[in-house]
């Protein structure tokens, strides 16, 4: 959340220049920072009622990045595919203009896929190190398997199996 290149502020920053090139304002915020990105977006507690136009009225969505809108490639499209069959706009940042998912040329729909794919498998990239550091961190070691020693003040040093 400090990070230069992604930090709410950041990412605020870059949604704003992105609606802004393309003629938007912003309407409303659906800042889900608690919630993993893991999450479907429909059922994300901000983001989620806009998705399911209990928000009123808007003319598209706003994003830092594809890898905003969700983790893995089915949610992106998902959610890139409702935007284009409700007529509504997909903007995100780094991205020229809205995503056109009409096109009948691969490359805008391949972009936004791959985009999607990334998100996904930095995803499992960042599954896999807190697996590997549970582990790591249940693994004994030859410091802390077997019986621990605990000394008193006195000095008075024993054993005592670990609990």
């Amino acid at each position: 959340m400090k990070l230069a290149t992604s930090s709410p502020e950041r990412q605020r920053e870059d949604m704003l220049t992105a609606a802004a090139s393309v003629g938007g304002h912003i309407i409303g915020w659906a800042d889900d920072w608690g919630v993993s990105g893991a999450t479907d977006p429909a059922t994300r507690p901000k983001l989620g009622p806009w998705l399911r136009d209990e928000r009123g009225p808007y003319d598209g969505l706003v994003a830092a990045a594809v890898d905003r809108l969700g983790r893995n490639v089915v949610d992106c499209l998902n959610t890139g595919y409702k935007m284009r069959d409700e007529g509504k706009l997909l903007v995100t940042y780094g991205h020229d203009g809205p995503w056109d998912l009409n096109d009948t040329t691969p490359p805008t729909r391949n972009r936004f896929t791959m985009e999607a794919w990334g998100a996904q498998m930095e995803l499992r990239a960042i599954q896999r190190r807190h697996r590997n550091a549970t582990v790591k961190t249940r693994t004994p070691t030859p410091r802390t398997a077997g019986p621990r020693r605990h000394c008193a003040a006195t000095g008075n040093c024993g054993t005592r199996e670990p609990t």
